[in-house]
């Protein structure tokens, strides 16, 4: 009987020193970090690129090339955008920024017929525009 006695009132002061606890800082968390992790957090917010897909719709080593199907691409669609790269020895165009494979063969099936080539790349590409 004194040994139930004796847990019971152990068992009643463990539960009111949790509960005493719960007092002391409603709503509040520190969190002890290095200062790098704030800066990747930071870093990571300010790039705008996710990975997605374009089309390469011309090459070549003549930049005049380049910019002429440019030039006609951006009369067609000029709400796509497009990108020069270049990779020695030739220059490249790409268009779109598309999330899905499937957004990017939609457009490829309209453009195949009016340039060279039309090849689907996996990219890092820019945040779709929303219009």
């Amino acid at each position: 009987m004194q040994k139930k006695i004796l847990h019971l009132v152990f068992s009643i002061s463990i539960a009111a020193s949790s509960f005493a606890q719960r007092d002391a800082s409603i709503g509040s968390i520190d969190v002890l970090a290095d200062s790098r992790v704030q800066n990747l957090v930071t870093l990571e917010k300010s790039i705008d690129e996710i990975s997605g897909y374009r089309l390469q719709i011309c090459f070549d080593s003549d930049k005049k090339v380049i910019d002429e199907a440019r030039d006609r691409f951006l009369k067609l669609y000029p709400l796509i955008s497009t990108y020069v790269e270049f990779e020695a020895p030739h220059f490249n165009l790409k268009v779109g920024d598309f999330r899905t494979r499937l957004e990017a063969e939609k457009v490829k099936r309209k453009v195949f017929g009016e340039f060279v080539i039309c090849i689907i790349h996996q990219d890092l590409i820019q945040l779709p525009r929303i219009d």
